[in-house]
């Protein structure tokens, strides 16, 4: 199996296995990185590629924002609604106006909103982890006593 089968047979099984969290952090991390490839296909004069890369950005902006449970979500997803909306508004207009500084600006935005996600997976995993530690310690105790 060449190289290239491997890595898309491991993308697809890291999808298929992930957890909602870190779905959410792929996402944010693939629309950072065709961003940061759009930019540099852009300062290249490769317009194709760079139209390519953006709208791929969109979508999958587009993605993250029908995604949210508005009636869950409350504050929270009225604000991601809204940062989204104007992601995509900045990159369409800056890509017209030929404006770099719109890419740069939604990458910083994204970046943020990735790390804002990791935190809390970080967060949820070590109360996972507490939860488990806590069960074996119960079930060990209750061995003991027994």
């Amino acid at each position: 199996m060449g190289y290239g089968k491997v890595l898309n047979q491991y993308r697809r099984t890291t999808i298929e296995t992930a957890g909602k969290l870190d779905l959410v952090i792929i996402c944010y991390e693939n629309a950072i990185l065709c961003l940061t490839q759009a930019k540099d296909h852009f300062q290249e004069k490769k317009l194709e590629e760079k139209a390519y890369k953006v709208q791929k950005a969109l979508n999958i902006i587009n993605e993250l924002q029908c995604s949210l449970n508005m009636e869950k979500g409350g504050q929270i997803a009225r604000n991601l609604d809204s940062l989204y909306s104007y992601i995509t508004k900045r990159l369409l207009l800056g890509d017209i106006r030929k404006d770099l500084t719109a890419y740069d600006e939604s990458i910083h935005i994204l970046n943020e909103l990735k790390e804002a996600w990791q935190t809390i997976k970080s967060e949820d995993d070590h109360e996972k982890n507490a939860y488990v530690k806590r069960d074996m310690l119960e079930s060990e105790a209750s061995r003991v006593a027994a």
